[in-house]
């Protein structure tokens, strides 16, 4: 089983308009999904056959709704209970824009905070692997995940972390490590301090490798959109080209790349089915205009597509 772990999860609501006027009234039909990008994780596990499982937090009537949702996406769920309102986020495409309107959040209580790490350690002992993804809600403490993480390396199970700013320093900084993150390559030079391109790949690798706060991760995963990928796996890089194929929407994408990790990693599979798995999933995903869904049907094309070569 894979648990994916979604703290600040939101009913995410489009609003499809061909043209928004300002200052008058705009009639629309809402679409409304289960929104985070845990649950974007687990839609795409569920697609891709495996058994899953999804926590995190869940607050108010909002939060039943969510778990609604999740029951018709065929999402198995078990999350914690809060007293605070889920969160909704809006975004309204039209003009060829989008334009979003994202709430921040309830404020979790520390006791709130206890009782789901509680829920948490025993959930992990029923999982072969562990993803974290996404923010933390307020009142949540930035080294949330690093101590997360830590759970999970004591019962022995890979975790995949994707997050940012202050939970991913806090992360790097600690002294138990996931075994991958993923951050992209804007995300990596702001964190290492450079400006690499794709064309510094090898400059790349050696920076990491003098980091000790990348000591001890057994995969790192920096995205570089359109450059496709490079990964790195103890001593060994490898640089992945994607197939030239039009996206659709990218929107999940490193979403759907993450689960398409750990449904690799929970087989033991080996790098080159890890790196395949993962970026397949993150192109199909971009391929279909629906969030966190693949378009499954051309898996083979893709996967076979995909272009991996040692560093």
């Amino acid at each position: 089983m894979i648990l994916t772990v979604t703290m600040n999860p939101s009913i995410d609501t489009a609003y499809h308009i061909d043209h928004l006027v300002i200052d008058d009234v705009n009639r629309v039909v809402p679409e409304k999904t289960a929104g985070g990008k845990g649950l974007n994780v687990s839609r795409v596990l569920v697609q891709l056959g495996d058994e899953v499982l999804a926590t995190g937090l869940l607050g108010g009537h909002m939060g039943e709704f969510l778990a609604d949702r999740m029951t018709d996406d065929h999402i198995p769920n078990d999350f914690t209970p809060i007293a605070g309102e889920s969160r909704i986020c809006i975004a309204v495409l039209h003009d060829g824009n989008q334009t979003e309107f994202l709430e921040s959040g309830p404020t979790v209580s520390s006791e709130e905070l206890d009782a789901f790490m509680a829920h948490f350690s025993e959930l992990v002992e029923k999982a072969d692997c562990v993803t974290i993804s996404g923010s933390l809600p307020k009142g949540v403490p930035a080294d949330c995940y690093a101590k997360m993480v830590a759970v999970v390396a004591a019962a022995g199970k890979p975790v995949l972390l994707d997050t940012s700013g202050a939970s991913l320093d806090a992360a790097l900084e600690a002294e138990v490590k996931p075994t991958l993150v993923k951050p992209n390559l804007t995300e990596i030079n702001g964190l290492l301090g450079t400006s690499f391109t794709p064309d510094d790949l090898p400059a790349l690798q050696a920076a990491l490798a003098a980091d000790d706060r990348f000591s001890g991760i057994p995969w790192v995963v920096v995205t570089m959109g359109g450059a496709g990928a490079v990964a790195f796996h103890g001593e060994k890089g490898y640089r992945v080209v994607m197939p030239n194929i039009p996206a659709v929407n990218a929107t999940g994408s490193g979403d759907s790349t993450i689960a398409g990790f750990a449904h690799a990693l929970a087989r033991g599979a080996g790098d080159d089915e890890v790196l395949r798995c993962g970026n397949t999933c993150g192109k199909l995903n971009a391929m279909d205009p629906k969030t966190g869904h693949l378009v499954i049907e051309r898996w083979d094309e893709v996967y076979n597509a995909v272009q991996i070569t040692e560093l």
